[in-house]
């Protein structure tokens, strides 16, 4: 048990909204109360937030795991005017080379980037074979919840698209399985355009 206090506390709830000086008693997952101080619980370990904010964390509800070492990225001969252009010429071709080890790379770097950040849960898109049971890996290493899933597309031909299928149903039938509440699956489709009538 540990109080997280001396902080400008942000609550988001109608009775208490804010607290210029607040504090936080959390027990293991649990917020067991929150005030002023929350001063009555004598064995808890105490944590100066330093005037800092205290408030409840983020929700990233849209990323891609295998962009977070690409940023500032620019591929020569690359020059896109278009959105498509843009999927085609940049985001494509990395999904195309991307391995294992580097969407555990990739993994590592956005949950790094979400704890610095205040973001405890995420929803991503991914795209290569096997890379949503090495996300999970990541996910549960760094405690981020993720709502994960494998882009369904027929831009790479109909194999590559059943493959992206049976990737979301393996994951999905897997996460059911797992009953870990830090963990979902979620079946995607990327984008529109490049999905047929037919899947």
């Amino acid at each position: 048990m540990y109080i997280l206090g001396n902080g400008r506390l942000i609550t988001r709830s109608q009775a208490l909204p804010y607290l210029e000086n607040g504090a936080v008693c959390i027990d293991g997952t649990k917020i067991k109360e929150v005030g002023e101080t929350a001063a009555g619980y004598p064995e808890a370990e105490f944590i100066d937030a330093r005037g800092g904010v205290i408030m409840p964390a983020f929700i990233n509800a849209h990323t891609h795991i295998y962009s977070a070492l690409a940023r500032g990225l620019s591929i020569k001969g690359n020059n896109p005017t278009n959105f498509y252009e843009v999927l085609d010429g940049t985001w494509w071709a990395i999904d195309r080379k991307l391995t294992l080890k580097g969407t555990k790379a990739s993994a590592d770097a956005l949950y790094i980037d979400c704890i610095k950040q205040g973001v405890t849960t995420i929803f991503d898109h991914h795209e290569i074979p096997g890379s949503l049971f090495q996300i999970a890996e990541s996910a549960k290493q760094f405690g981020i919840r993720s709502c994960l899933c494998y882009e369904v597309s027929d831009r790479d031909g109909e194999e590559k698209c059943l493959q992206a299928i049976q990737e979301n149903a393996d994951f999905i039938t897997w996460c059911e399985k797992e009953k870990d509440p830090m963990l979902a699956a979620m079946f995607g489709g990327h984008a529109l355009f490049t999905i047929s009538d037919k899947t």
